[in-house]
């Protein structure tokens, strides 16, 4: 069976669970070995945890996946070139100086680290009313927030694969900052890995020409 294959047939939905034996990882430092992609961005990424490839579920990505990316900022759609996975470069946005931000106390030397938890993906039947502000994330198929939005890979304009989706409702909180908000309502933002306080973080990736494209959706 061929990654593509693989691919279209993880059709289930599965959600994150914490797990102390999980292949994969919310939040903690950036290895050693990571660079994060040099940028003018008003603040920098944020590392959020691991997806790794040798899970059987994400068997068809190329690499143990790193997730990054500027949370704090407008951003639309973030696309980054992962064929080195330990050194992604920018493909977009080009114009990093000029992306504006809600939050008037970060800059590029804000840091926002959150505590490392362990986590895993198990079977799960959607989310509902009652459960909505209760996922962690998913893999399989997105949950959208708002419409539909699968992103085209800028280097073969084909339709990207879903990677997994982080919502806001994790409560992972944050181990260090250095960010010191002019309030309490924002500073509790920084306080927890969050997107855009309610919203959920997207990841795609096209496996072949190892670009990721990163989002934001909230109500």
């Amino acid at each position: 069976m061929g990654i593509l294959d693989k691919v279209f047939k993880m059709e289930k939905m599965y959600e994150i669970i914490f797990d102390e034996n999980g292949k994969h990882q919310l939040g903690g430092k950036a290895p050693e070995n990571f660079v994060i992609p040099k940028n003018e961005f008003k603040c920098n990424f944020q590392y959020l945890g691991f997806i790794d490839n040798n899970d059987e579920l994400f068997s068809w990505l190329p690499n143990k996946l790193n997730l990054i990316c500027p949370i704090y900022l407008d951003i639309e759609n973030v696309y980054l070139d992962y064929e080195n996975p330990n050194e992604p470069k920018i493909i977009y946005p080009k114009n990093t100086s000029e992306i504006g931000t809600a939050y008037d106390t970060i800059d590029l030397n804000s840091i926002v680290i959150y505590e490392s938890k362990k986590i895993s993906f198990k079977e799960f039947g959607g989310v509902t009313e009652a459960n909505e502000l209760e996922n962690i994330g998913f893999t399989g198929k997105p949950h959208w927030t708002q419409s539909k939005n699968i992103p085209l890979c800028p280097k073969t304009n084909k339709k990207m694969k879903f990677v997994c989706q982080l919502t806001s409702w994790s409560e992972l909180k944050t181990e260090y900052t250095n960010v010191v908000a002019d309030g309490n309502y924002e500073q509790n933002l920084f306080s927890k890995m969050n997107f855009w306080d309610d919203g959920d973080l997207y990841v795609f990736m096209n496996p072949e020409s190892k670009t990721v494209c990163y989002f934001i959706q909230n109500t």
